[in-house]
């Protein structure tokens, strides 16, 4: 007897749950459907914003306005209407409140997205087009006061064959001596320059924690050893010298 009450009861309790899902949810019949058309408008330029989406969501789909914002889509009056374009915010507007009687399109505004960006000035240089057809040498580097008077590049042992004079010229003349050497300093000054960006007191002091006459000891060091490149990064630098910081130590104990 208990068990045929029990039946009833679920039995009766799941039409009462059907009923009430049936009451809360939304019926839709393709007889319905209207045709929904208007105009997507710019609301500061007021000009059509052309090929934007028309999506209703609720069926997972929609349409496109053409180049002069124009659209047309079937839904039902319950829905909601989503326009998305670039550059715009999009913008849902329910359906019911574009319908309207009469002949004028309605018209929907797009309000447009505005971005500030900081100003930037771009400066470059640029080699002139050689507009004339006549050959335009090379530009040269050194300095005509520091030119080589025999060869542009260093000789070959095969050049004291055929140019002897100019060979031991090259090689021994204290003139010829002298525009070497201030080429290589020029080039050793500039890539000092480069290089003590990443490579300098104030680095070797942070990463070996090292102060006074112990700093200057191993700076002496790290710049007689290192063997970095011109180039070398920051990583390379570190790098570098924690492995003299333990040759260092090993040869001569750090004193703080």
């Amino acid at each position: 007897m208990a068990i045929k009450f029990f039946k009833l009861a679920a039995i009766i309790l799941l039409f009462s749950f059907g009923f009430h899902i049936k009451a809360h949810c939304q019926l839709y019949f393709a007889e319905d459907m209207i045709n929904v058309k208007g105009q997507l408008i710019d609301a500061v330029t007021k000009e059509g914003v052309g090929y934007a989406q028309v999506l209703n969501m609720r069926v997972r789909g929609g349409t496109m306005a053409d180049a002069l914002g124009n659209f047309a889509i079937q839904a039902d009056p319950s829905d909601t209407l989503i326009f998305k374009s670039l550059s715009f915010k999009d913008k849902k507007v329910p359906v019911k409140d574009i319908v309207v009687t009469g002949n004028e399109i309605p018209k929907i505004l797009m309000t447009p997205l505005r971005i500030m960006v900081e100003e930037v000035e771009v400066k470059g240089t640029a080699p002139k087009i050689n507009l004339t057809g006549i050959n335009v040498p090379k530009y040269a580097p050194i300095s005509v006061e520091l030119r080589s008077d025999y060869f542009a590049t260093r000789p070959s042992a095969l050049t004291a064959v055929f140019r002897p004079f100019s060979y031991l010229s090259y090689h021994l003349s204290k003139s010829e001596k002298e525009k070497r050497a201030t080429i290589a300093a020029i080039r050793s000054e500039k890539d000092w320059k480069f290089l003590s960006l990443v490579y300098n007191k104030d680095v070797i002091a942070r990463i070996s924690g090292l102060t006074g006459d112990g700093l200057e000891d191993f700076m002496l060091y790290c710049n007689a050893f290192n063997g970095l490149p011109v180039n070398a990064s920051n990583y390379d630098v570190e790098k570098r010298i924690r492995e003299l910081m333990i040759e260092y130590a090993e040869k001569k104990p750090l004193a703080k």
